[in-house]
């Protein structure tokens, strides 16, 4: 089977991964966009997780091909099932999941053991996996981390991957951004003590490595954190907070797509839930009110702030009706942000190099600085928000000001 994708031209695929696509719950991914909001920043970033996960096969099947020529050897079984795991590693996510497994904490990761395992064992998906004969292969590889052989989850979920590899290119891609890397890292793929890394002995490969880090941080800023996508993520996401409160399940929200979730909401939810989706699908976004960043509050307090209103949906939910009262609107159009930390994973990514195997970001004599930089950059971009409707941005700034400290508002 030949599909035709867009960022990587023709893709080729076993008769195996052909009847896993076919199932209800892989086509589900079509109706699944890969960047959530961001197509009302880049309105190109309508791409979704069925193609992204077609490409990370595809981009499984080139890692393998080189740690094969680079010396391992990889069985076709083993490469058949990397390749399945592959292709299912997203079947599990909700639509706009990071905004509500990462930043808003109201339901665990899509890739926990428990979910995973459950879309895997149900269904058409599952009938098809037994029939491929790698079902068991696929589930150890998707739901563990200490298995004999990690460099096969280490191919699929890791920090430089397939995962990694077919997102950059694709995000970049269908949000006009011209950014992209060089196939050259696809070579330089190998297997040392049961570990995949990346082999560095020639400096221009280091060099693509650090490249791979700069692209992730650029995307980062230009899409995954820009601020309107972070707003209407967060309206969503506060629309599935009170829904959740009204009795709405995670596993409400396991059969349902994007525009699935919308309807459901619009039609189910009170007053308060049809304004935040209405806002959204209607691009009449909230304000930012209020900004705080890790420059002016420390670390310490950035982690402090977390602790306490990332953690607790019931602290948010006081400081929110607390500003909301003190300008005179009601509780759901103010909304408190605060994402947890996040650090730019792929500077761990095992290397090779003359001082052995270990982290690209290990310390050896001196410490590697330009990881190092862009490890720094990549913290700085944590913000606390708040929203606010227009034209209640200054009323809620200085509210804000005495719940949390002086800091510059943002338009």
């Amino acid at each position: 089977m030949i599909i035709r994708d867009a960022v990587h031209g023709d893709l080729t695929f076993t008769e195996a991964e052909r009847r896993v696509m076919d199932t209800p719950q892989f086509q589900r991914l079509r109706g699944i966009r890969q960047t959530g909001t961001a197509y009302l920043v880049y309105p190109g970033a309508l791409h979704t997780r069925f193609e992204h996960s077609l490409g990370t096969t595809s981009m499984a099947r080139r890692i393998v091909a080189s740690v094969r020529l680079n010396g391992f050897e990889v069985s076709r079984n083993d490469e058949d099932a990397i390749a399945l795991a592959a292709l299912v590693h997203d079947v599990s996510h909700l639509p706009f999941g990071h905004t509500f497994e990462d930043e808003r904490k109201l339901f665990p990761r899509h890739d926990t053991a428990d979910r995973l395992g459950l879309f895997l064992s149900q269904g058409d998906l599952s009938d098809a996996l037994q029939a491929s004969g790698h079902a068991e292969q696929v589930r150890s590889m998707l739901t563990t981390t200490d298995g004999e052989r990690p460099w096969m989850r280490q191919i699929i979920a890791s920090t430089v991957d397939a995962d990694l590899l077919d997102y950059l290119r694709r995000d970049a891609y269908f949000s006009g951004l011209r950014q992209d890397y060089d196939d050259r890292i696809l070579s330089t793929f190998v297997v040392q003590d049961g570990q995949l890394a990346v082999d560095t002995h020639k400096m221009s490969t280091r060099t693509e490595v650090l490249h791979l880090l700069r692209l992730r941080y650029f995307l980062t800023e230009r899409i995954y954190h820009h601020h309107a996508k972070v707003i209407s993520g967060a309206m969503i996401a506060k629309a599935v907070e009170l829904a959740t409160l009204a009795g709405l399940s995670e596993q409400d929200l396991y059969p349902l797509t994007d525009e699935g979730l919308f309807a459901r909401l619009q039609t189910d939810g009170d007053a308060r839930i049809r304004r935040l989706i209405s806002a959204v699908t209607g691009r009449r976004l909230l304000k930012r009110a209020y900004v705080l960043t890790v420059a002016e509050v420390g670390r310490k307090g950035r982690d402090d702030l977390i602790a306490t209103y990332n953690r607790s949906i019931e602290a948010r939910q006081r400081v929110e009706t607390e500003i909301a009262d003190a300008v005179v609107l009601e509780p759901d159009q103010v909304i408190l942000y605060c994402p947890d930390t996040s650090s730019i994973k792929e500077a761990r990514v095992w290397v090779t190099s003359k001082h052995g195997l270990r982290r690209l970001n290990e310390p050896l004599e001196n410490p590697p600085l330009d990881v190092k930089v862009i490890e720094d950059q990549y913290e700085r971009l944590w913000k606390l928000y708040v929203f606010a409707p227009e034209g209640y941005q200054e009323r809620v700034s200085a509210v804000c000001e005495r719940l949390f400290g002086a800091a510059p508002a943002a338009s």
